[in-house]
């Protein structure tokens, strides 16, 4: 199988490896990357698309100087921990990276990687985008999706319904992305749902869904609804322990000792 390493001049600490360049990239594809940031939207939308496109294949993966000294596995096999799939007939580009990088730094020259790969001869993608979530205390019930843009892409978002985030910040990997995209003939765009400040299936259904409508995909989402109503049922059950405990606490001679709420 012939490899073929990808590594910018302006980002030499990071590399882009193509294991198997037999596997065509169609001009204009779309880049989706999953960054593993709060709730973990990027790396639950990026691995639902994967189980369930039919034709996407492992093309390569992202190596950098900068990853943490951490691997992955899936049913015993190995992986690496930042991997690049395609789907030919949706023609998008799937990026999921599994593990933090060590320092913030790594993120430019990342980005300058990943955005030179993109705009290849090789590859000529033409649209970028990333996930991240807004943080949210309690129970959240509702999933909204939000979105910001380069100017080029705004119309095209808003036929979808999407409503647009008047004003705030983009933080980590996912904002060296999109500064280097601005920079680039990418256009990219940012989709926003409220996160737990632990994985959040159910804000990463509401993405797959706006992102079903875009692409013209049929991912089903389900599992993942069901997945964060079990998250919240034990949310709220270790809520009410924790209640239990501190009225035990104010009960004079109560002769209860604590015992943890894991029982």
């Amino acid at each position: 199988m012939v490899k073929k390493e990808y590594i910018c001049e302006k980002g030499k600490r990071s590399s882009i490896v193509i294991e198997d360049v037999s596997i065509e990239i169609r001009e204009g594809a779309t880049l989706i990357l999953g960054f593993a940031g709060i709730g973990l939207i990027g790396p639950i939308v990026a691995n639902t698309l994967i189980e369930q496109l039919p034709d996407v294949k492992e093309i390569g993966f992202i190596t950098s100087e900068y990853l943490p000294p951490i691997s992955v596995f899936y049913a015993g096999v190995l992986k690496h921990p930042f991997r690049l799939l395609y789907s030919s007939q949706s023609n998008l580009i799937i990026g999921i990276c599994e593990v933090p990088f060590q320092i913030p730094t790594a993120y430019n020259d990342l980005s300058k990687t990943i955005c030179n790969w993109a705009l290849s001869q090789d590859v000529k993608a033409k649209e970028l985008v990333i996930f991240q979530g807004i943080p949210q205390r309690g129970i959240i019930d509702e999933y909204p999706v939000y979105y910001a843009a380069e100017e080029v892409m705004i119309d095209q978002l808003e036929k979808f319904g999407i409503k647009k985030v008047e004003k705030g910040i983009i933080v980590g990997p996912e904002a060296t992305v999109l500064n280097e995209a601005l920079v680039n003939r990418l256009n990219a765009y940012a989709l926003f749902t409220p996160v737990l400040e632990i994985p959040t299936p159910e804000g990463a259904a509401s993405i797959i869904e706006v992102l079903s409508r875009i692409y013209d995909l049929k991912i089903d989402t389900s599992s993942l609804i069901e997945q964060g109503k079990e998250i919240k049922a034990r949310m709220l059950e270790l809520a009410q322990k924790a209640q239990e405990y501190q009225k035990q606490q104010q009960l004079p001679g109560s002769g209860k000792e604590y015992t943890g709420y894991f029982q």
